[in-house]
């Protein structure tokens, strides 16, 4: 059932099994390069049940699958994978996943049907044979000289890849990084001796922003000898705590009639963990599984108009613009509109077709050029002296300027009648409000209105921009200067809020004008 490429010498593949993590490392050990590969038999003699330095060769893994000694082997799809499966991915789809230690776990398999890459490592042929067989695929087999003998064993559509080789031997130089690790068998199963070193191999192969979805099982290993090993939250914390945060989602009862029966058992704890690396000072993972900085500045913004990241941007007209646009313009048939942070706002061609002139301040250039072209305008573009690399572009009663909105004053564009603000403020570095808030204050004519739409959301669920803005945070911002009232709170949940996994947004509606 094999496509076997290579060499052959013939039909038999034979592969030849390296140690792996289930062995004893030297206690003089000072780096991993420096470790010899040991293989130490089982210290568990007969009744002499020993809770340390019990260790597994790949011999003795390997004669397990051989008798059909896999009780860790779970025959349904693990039911924790699919509730923490968002977790995991951080609600991506199509992210790179890795299995280590993977055996012939039907995980693989769901979590390709779910639209992942799956790459796992097993030191067992017979393993990798029998997932594939077992789930109706036929896979390529080649030769992988890097891995020390070691073979690929991956599915036609290419969305599964196994490799039987030596885990040690496996670094990001054989598969690049990964979005997310499921480890369901594998730390529990390692030598105790060999966590440390486990845990600095699974750091290397994890993009920064990876989530690493961890299973521990946690019992008196007094009644049964390892592996799997006992390891309560301290252990997880002591070997992943000081590279990872370690956040513990749930504990489960785990302990089945084979636990009882077999292991003499009377408990045993289920744990889970979503285990995620530490991010340099400054630095955040974005909604959309990146690395950026904590702090946003324009280039920043051109790259996210470069990436698509735009789901700020609407293809429709703000419903609060057209039901509030008498309170914004003061019932006024023509007045001279600010649209601070506006992107490629259709709510500007609508401001304009309504008869008023309006202003634009936008970072990145891409959206400025996209708005005149989509919208059939030829704009003339100008530079704009007192503007640092400051761009013009008009057409008829329409005007966006291309720069930093903290270089942008009223000795460039003069002051406004209205301020429309649909996605600025909660856009910002929350850093910059106070000075945000003041130069919409500086802009606006004594008689001028400031309609103001703000999210509220759980932002412990979500890394903005878009940031969780209050009535509360509006009023310390603006209470001193402006008459503040709250046209509208409702309901405010959108696809892309589902999406980034929150469970609610409220959105409120705010009419603000400057205290006589």
């Amino acid at each position: 059932m094999y496509r076997y490429i290579s060499r052959p010498s013939n039909l038999a593949v034979v592969f030849t099994f390296c140690t792996i993590t289930r062995r004893r490392i030297c206690a003089l050990q000072t780096s991993l390069s420096s470790v010899p590969k040991l293989t130490i038999q089982s210290s568990v003699q007969q009744k002499s049940i020993s809770t340390t330095n019990v260790s597994m060769s790949p011999e003795d893994w390997d004669t397990r699958w051989t008798e059909g000694r896999i009780g860790f082997h779970k025959t349904e799809i693990n039911p924790y994978l699919k509730k923490y499966e968002a977790e995991m991915t951080r609600r991506r789809q199509k992210v790179k996943v890795f299995v280590p230690l993977c055996g012939k776990s039907v995980d693989m398999k769901w979590l390709a049907d779910q639209g992942h890459t799956v790459v796992g490592v097993e030191c067992s042929s017979q393993a990798v044979e029998a997932f594939f067989q077992e789930s109706n695929l036929t896979p390529t087999i080649t030769d992988v000289p890097s891995l020390n003998s070691g073979k690929l064993f991956q599915s036609q559509d290419g969305r599964i890849s196994l490799y039987v080789c030596d885990f040690y031997d496996f670094s990001r130089d054989v598969e690049g990084d990964f979005d997310a690790v499921w480890d369901r068998g594998s730390f529990v199963a390692i030598n105790s001796t060999d966590r440390k070193r486990y845990a600095d191999l699974i750091l290397s192969l994890m993009k920064l922003s990876g989530c690493y979805l961890l299973n521990t099982l946690e019992y008196d290993q007094s009644k049964h000898a390892p592996p799997p090993h006992s390891t309560p939250p301290s252990t997880v914390q002591d070997i992943y705590g000081g590279k990872f945060d370690v956040r513990h989602l749930e504990t489960a009862d785990g302990l089945t009639e084979r636990h009882k029966k077999d292991w003499g058992l009377s408990s045993l704890h289920e744990h889970y963990y979503l285990i995620t690396p530490k991010l340099p000072e400054g630095k955040i993972v974005n909604k959309y599984g990146e690395v950026e900085k904590l702090l946003l500045t324009p280039e920043d913004w051109q790259v996210r108009w470069g990436k698509g990241h735009t789901g700020f941007h609407k293809s429709a007209v703000n419903s609060s613009l057209q039901k509030y646009i008498g309170e914004l313009t003061g019932g006024r048939s023509e007045v001279r509109v600010l649209v601070p942070l506006c992107g490629k706002s259709l709510d500007m061609i609508w401001l304009v077709d309504q008869g008023h002139t309006v202003v634009g301040v936008e970072f990145a250039q891409q959206p400025v050029k996209e708005l005149f072209q989509e919208n059939g305008m030829t704009p003339t573009v100008s530079d704009v002296p007192g503007l640092p690399n400051g761009k013009l572009y008009q057409s008829g009663k329409l005007s966006v300027y291309c720069c930093d909105f903290f270089h942008f004053t009223s000795a460039v564009a003069g002051q406004f009648d209205a301020v429309w603000d649909r996605a600025s403020l909660i856009a910002i570095n929350i850093s910059d409000r106070e000075r945000y808030a003041a130069s919409i204050t500086s802009f606006l004519k004594p008689d001028g209105h400031y309609l103001l739409e703000t999210v509220e959301y759980d932002q412990n669920k979500m890394n903005g921009p878009p940031y969780s803005t209050s009535a509360q945070v509006v009023e310390q911002l603006y209470g001193a200067k402006w008459n503040i009232q709250q046209l509208e709170t409702g309901d405010g949940m959108t696809d892309n809020a589902r999406k980034w996994g929150l469970q609610w947004m409220t959105k409120n509606v705010h009419l603000l004008s400057l205290k006589p």
